[in-house]
């Protein structure tokens, strides 16, 4: 009941927004791999009933504290019996050393995960070998200690604890390490992207970037109801999140509000993977339209949208320039002045990535 009461309030009132500069870093994780044996988790174990037998999925019940989220999870290396003593530990991910102590280390891992700035600690427990020390950065996959003999005589293992401190997304909160890990492979590094946009809700700005570079800093405005995440057809919110351009069209546009598209348009694939997880976890669409959304997503592709997400979603301009300070304007979209909507339009191309942030 409480963390039901939690995910509702993070998803009404989103959490602060990030600086740019944070957004840009250009350490922060692009992935995560399993720690022991290969990095997807597979590779290490004799065959799969070898990894039913070595790997223990002893995750504790979630809990909720002043520090966020916590799972746990031992591992058993490969081979019978206690073989698993001295088998390598691998950094799951890019990050910071944040404290080492006998038989211990704790790395601080940052990344984006759907248009917000994320910060989880990751324990490795029952090592030796590991000549770290705090604020020692750390590479992905990077070998940086062995499995510990265990003191009692029992078999060696690795323990694992994940951290989240504040974490936003709620369609991501996991309740072992292994579901994070599968969950968070692939992650956005803007600093990375030849290209990209970041439109900053809070600031009403949209900034155009090329290797981690603001080239170009924009002006813009939201939906009606803009400021809240969007969450269903037709509640004038815009998107938060991780989104690809579809579609490129200049005007004049038809229809009856074909004028209000202004002199272009450049469309999202609103809503994407994350939108349909979190929707799908509080029963908003079912697990077919969830497979929809998340193949359309997996290729990139205009998302489906007949589904109680909406759609529709994009970048525009409107049916003249819009006022200083006038910053909700659009069913959902965001809308920039006609001059710079031109140049925005000529400089991206179809799957430029657009991430939104609150």
């Amino acid at each position: 009941m409480i963390l039901r009461l939690l995910l509702g309030l993070f998803l009404a009132y989103p959490l602060p927004a990030q600086d740019l500069s944070s957004l840009l870093a250009p350490d922060l994780a692009d992935g995560f791999d399993f720690p022991v044996g290969g990095a997807d988790g597979t590779a290490g174990y004799r065959d799969q009933a070898a990894k039913r037998r070595h790997r223990s999925w002893s995750v504790n019940e979630t809990v909720i504290d002043v520090l966020g989220l916590e799972a746990h999870e031992t591992w058993k290396g490969s081979g019978d019996g206690n073989t698993a003593v001295n088998q390598p530990v691998h950094a799951l991910a890019a990050g910071t050393v944040e404290d080492v102590k006998n038989g211990e280390v704790w790395v601080e891992h940052r990344f984006i995960d759907n248009g917000q700035l994320q910060r989880i600690l990751i324990g490795y427990g029952g090592i030796h070998a590991c000549d770290l020390k705090p604020g020692d950065k750390v590479k992905r996959r990077q070998r940086i200690a062995q499995i510990a003999p265990d003191l009692n005589d029992a078999h060696a293992q690795l323990n694992l604890t994940l951290r989240h401190l504040l974490y936003a997304e709620a369609a991501t909160w996991q309740r072992s390490v292994s579901a994070f890990i599968r969950s968070h492979r692939h992650l956005l590094v803007p600093a990375k992207e030849e290209r990209l946009l970041i439109a900053v809700k809070h600031a009403y700005q949209l900034h155009v970037c090329e290797k981690g570079q603001v080239k170009l800093t924009l002006p813009m405005a939201l939906g009606q109801d803009g400021r809240q995440r969007k969450m269903t057809d037709g509640d004038n919110r815009t998107p938060v999140g991780d989104y690809r351009i579809t579609q490129k069209a200049k005007g004049p546009f038809d229809g009856d509000y074909g004028a209000y598209l202004g002199a272009a348009w450049l469309r999202l694939n609103y809503p994407n993977a994350y939108d349909a997880r979190t929707a799908l976890s509080e029963k908003r669409i079912n697990k077919r339209e969830y497979d929809r959304i998340a193949a359309a997503a997996l290729k990139g592709s205009l998302a489906p949208t007949d589904t109680a997400l909406g759609g529709g979603i994009g970048i525009h301009g409107w049916i003249s320039d819009w006022p200083d300070g006038h910053h909700h304007l659009t069913w959902g979209c965001l809308s920039l002045r006609q001059v710079d909507l031109l140049q925005v339009h000529d400089w991206v191309s179809k799957g430029t990535r657009v991430l939104i942030v609150p």
